[in-house]
């Protein structure tokens, strides 16, 4: 009996061991492979991704570049973890965990500013020109920041089946919630609450705006482009839930860690990828892109316009919103009888 609970308790401390009593655990094997498997889907889908935003210059428009933001953590993420088991001991795994640490720290903060960005603008009916800058430094300094601190002590290192800040004692502890946990969910309350006065603030400018048949086209807008942008925090908060849900089991009772738990958290940890590229192909025309007969057309016309304005492909394009139209209609909504939208502003 005493030996079946001392395996119990050490299975996955040494599913990242190369103990030859451990290599055929079939609880490291359902781990490994589910972590490996979600992680390939995410590379593949922040890729696919990446290549149509560049291939059909989405680019110049700033909510498609906050896309592109998000896809460089969680490649990161990703990529770490298609990453082998390897020793807790080696360097490798110091720098696996600080990729990991900084990686989901930016893309959080990422989640924030599509969330604080879609708020300044259904108040603001604008955005701020230099909040993209402002953006970038709060992302990166602050996520660097925080991920560099465990590096000093050498707290980086085996956290069971992957690599970050170890918990063998209680100052370890105490670094994964000052540079990690207490972050994260700061981060994940605030999107609630500007996720909420998104919806609550677009709701209201629609309901203004009832009885005028021209308000259909603003309507359709805000499905095209505010919507969508709101299922990134939304998603993200969802599959955040079972990480959390293990980590704070595995902290309260470290010496039973629970399998279920652990196969769910493999699952989902590395899958935000795969989920942003779930997004972002939701729309037809965005899937119509990804034919290749469109995708050499658009290649094409961009090496046949070099001197000119990129020709438009066969795909059906959708109209990007000029929001500051968008504003004085909110202000005014008598404009809408005598304007049209405008397209190229993207939310610039």
């Amino acid at each position: 009996m005493y030996t079946i609970n001392v395996a119990e308790k050490t299975w996955l401390t040494n599913c990242t061991d190369n103990d030859d009593a451990y290599k055929n655990d079939y609880r490291c094997k359902a781990i490994y492979y589910a972590r490996t498997t979600s992680a390939v889907l995410s590379v593949l889908g922040c890729c696919l991704v990446l290549f149509i935003i560049i291939v059909y210059k989405k680019y110049r428009h700033f909510t498609q570049r906050l896309v592109m933001y998000l896809l460089l953590p969680t490649f990161v993420i990703s990529g770490v973890s298609v990453y082998p088991n390897i020793s807790n001991t080696s360097v490798s795994c110091e720098v696996a965990g600080f990729f990991m640490n900084w990686g989901i720290l930016s893309q959080r903060l990422i989640i924030l500013c599509i969330v604080v960005h879609l708020l300044v603008f259904t108040f603001r009916q604008r955005r701020p020109a230099s909040l993209e800058l402002m953006f970038h430094l709060v992302i990166w300094g602050f996520s660097l920041c925080f991920s560099i601190i465990p590096i000093l002590g050498h707290h980086y290192g085996s956290a069971g089946v992957w690599c970050w800040i170890k918990g063998t004692n209680l100052k370890e502890e105490g670094l994964r919630f000052g540079c990690f946990y207490i972050w994260v969910w700061c981060c994940i309350l605030v999107e609630i609450v500007c996720f909420g006065l998104v919806v609550a603030r677009v709701q209201k400018q629609l309901k203004m705006l009832q009885g005028n048949p021209d308000a259909l086209q603003l309507k359709e807008q805000y499905k095209k482009y505010i919507y969508p942008l709101l299922l990134y925090p939304l998603v993200n908060f969802i599959l955040a839930i079972p990480v959390t849900a293990n980590r704070i089991q595995n902290w309260i009772d470290k010496e039973n860690p629970v399998f279920e738990l652990f196969l769910l958290h493999s699952i989902v940890y590395p899958i935000w990828g795969f989920c942003n590229a779930m997004m972002y192909f939701m729309s037809k025309e965005t899937i119509l892109q990804l034919h290749p007969c469109n995708v050499w057309e658009q290649l094409i016309s961009c090496q046949g316009s070099s001197s000119q304005s990129p020709q438009v492909s066969n795909v059906q394009q959708r109209p990007n919103i000029d929001f500051n139209y968008a504003g004085n209609i909110l202000a005014n909504p008598s404009t809408l009888n005598s304007a049209t939208v405008e397209s190229g502003s993207d939310m610039e």
